[in-house]
């Protein structure tokens, strides 16, 4: 049974952050069924919950989860631009998510499961190899990375104090015969199913990248850079979406390209903004539209963090539309994170200052999922410029 309450906020939401507001009420309780923000007073949340005794609790953790939101929300004064190809309505061959999924472009398989077909494949490449070749441009040295990163890493830079719900760690085995006895018996009496609360995994000791940047920090923790530093990398990310897992826009895992960029405030600064007025040319270029806005979530911003100087615009987002559900999906990021990560990983300067660092960041999965949303599932009908892309990746 389902039981309806309201809770009221002390204050009003902010009008543009109500969607990423609903994105962490779903990690506010496992009895919150549903919820609706009411879109014009912006204080009143109504709530499904699937626990009739628990009103107080409910309304005690939506409370504390729109609270530690707006902590984490960063302030920028800037109006949001719209950028690419506006449509005129008369000519719109998008798609949506039973469209892509009948042309055989993605396949839920599960909650946390998907497979992504060719096409979708192959267009997500194409973007990478755009994206990967801008960098190069610039003077960026490619890097691979491995998956895992240390947890002594993210203690450093405070992600635990942030993003706790988005985290996933790997778990092994205890390196000891009698724990691998006991959990191979149990799966043996119970047809192969393993114990939900066994005691004999090892004590978590690295976390599962949430994005590619942090290895690019790590590499270079107490160095001394030569010069100001470009490096682009690519890599699987992993951030445990919960009931937010949605098609391509939110995955559990997913292929993230990145430019990063360590140096100078001045060289910093030039970075995010080159990057961010070549890839809104590239929008234009394919087709595509959008809109950039100030981004709501920098880690760093919140909880405890050492002294560092911070950049007042922070953070833009690149968000694609999605015309099927008259919504946007961010689908690049342009970040400053000033002098944070020179500070919590000790990156200097050759003059003795404490390096800058920021980062251009793309989710590749759903620039590909945005521009099947804006353009359909027939390649033959996409703008030249999107077809490009998908050719050069065959």
């Amino acid at each position: 049974m389902v039981f309806e309450m309201d809770v009221v906020l002390d204050a009003p939401l902010a009008a543009d952050c109500l969607s990423e507001a609903a994105y962490w009420l779903y990690f506010a309780s496992p009895n919150i069924a549903r919820f609706y923000i009411d879109p014009v007073e912006r204080r009143r949340v109504h709530v499904w919950s699937l626990a009739e005794d628990e009103e107080s609790e409910i309304d005690r953790k939506v409370r504390m989860t729109l609270a530690r939101f707006a902590q984490s929300t960063n302030v920028i004064d800037a109006v949001p631009r719209r950028v690419g190809i506006e449509s005129s309505g008369e000519d719109v061959r998008g798609a949506d998510p039973a469209g892509a999924a009948d042309a055989g472009l993605v396949r839920r398989l599960g909650l946390a499961d998907t497979e992504i077909g060719e096409l979708m494949t192959a267009l997500a490449r194409g973007f990478d190899d755009e994206f990967r070749r801008l960098g190069t441009s610039m003077g960026a040295c490619e890097r691979e990375y491995s998956t895992l990163l240390p947890i002594e890493f993210f203690e450093k830079c405070h992600y635990f104090d942030a993003f706790p719900q988005n985290i996933m760690y790997p778990t092994m085995m205890q390196t000891d015969v009698d724990a691998a006895e006991k959990f191979s018996d149990y799966t043996v009496n119970h047809r192969g199913r393993p114990p939900r609360d066994y005691s004999g995994f090892q004590e978590r000791t690295h976390v599962l990248a949430p994005a590619a940047c942090f290895h690019v920090y790590m590499a270079n923790e107490e160095k001394t850079l030569e010069g100001n530093t470009l490096v682009t990398t690519r890599g699987t990310c992993y951030r445990y979406e919960g009931r937010n897992a949605s098609t391509l826009e939110r995955l559990w895992d997913f292929q993230m390209r990145e430019i990063v960029y360590l140096g100078s405030r001045q060289f910093v600064r030039d970075c995010r903004d080159e990057t961010q007025e070549r890839v809104l040319r590239l929008v234009e270029q394919w087709g595509l539209s959008g809109v950039v806005e100030a981004g709501h979530d920098p880690f760093f911003l919140r909880g405890e963090r050492p002294e560092c100087e911070l950049d007042p615009d922070a953070k833009f987002e690149l968000r694609l539309d999605l015309p099927y559900r008259d919504a946007d999906s961010a689908c690049a990021s342009f970040n400053i994170s000033g002098t944070f990560f020179g500070s919590t990983s000790n990156i200097m300067l050759s003059d003795g200052g404490t390096a800058w660092t920021g980062c251009t960041a793309f989710g590749l999965e759903r620039w590909a999922w945005a521009a099947v949303m804006q353009h359909g599932t027939n390649p033959a009908r996409w703008p030249h410029g999107l077809r490009a892309v998908l050719e050069g990746a065959r």
